[in-house]
Parts: structure tokens; sequence; C-alpha cells
């Protein structure tokens, strides 16, 4: 066990039962956090493949400032 985890039990140790729920209910959330954090990155990561994915179809001679460019001209008619 690290050293910061030793003390963390430390702390816990001496405080009294009834901040114990408030323990518990940090914990949950910190943990919940870390699982967040996991979802998210497997979400960025299959974004990204997707993007990847898209981009190969586009033409060779694909320019996206001049796609741009006509769809803001497009609009303003």
């Amino acid at each position: 066990m690290t050293v910061i985890k030793e003390r963390a039990v430390e702390m816990i140790q001496r405080m009294p039962e009834e901040n114990m729920l408030y323990v518990m209910n940090i914990l949950q959330n910190l943990e919940a956090m870390s699982a967040d954090k996991e979802k998210d990155k497997q979400k960025a990561e299959t974004a990204l493949k997707n993007i990847l994915e898209m981009e190969k179809r586009l033409p060779e001679d694909f320019d996206p400032e001049k796609e741009l460019q006509e769809a803001r001209m497009e609009n303003c008619v």
C-alpha cells in the first residue's frame, strides 16, 4: 500500500463513526468519477476511429475550406 493510501486509512480510522456515511459518499463519488473517465475515454476513441474512417471516404482533392465557403454562400442566398 502506498504512503498516501496508508495516511488515508489512518485518517478514516480516527474519524467518528457518525462521519462514515459522508466518507462513504465521497468515496463512492470518486469511484464513479473514475469509471466515467474510462467510459469517456472509450467514447472518445470510438469517435476518433469513426472520424478517421469517414476521412478515408473523402475524395483526394477534397478542400474543406472551399466546402465551407460554398456552404456559407448557399446560406446567404
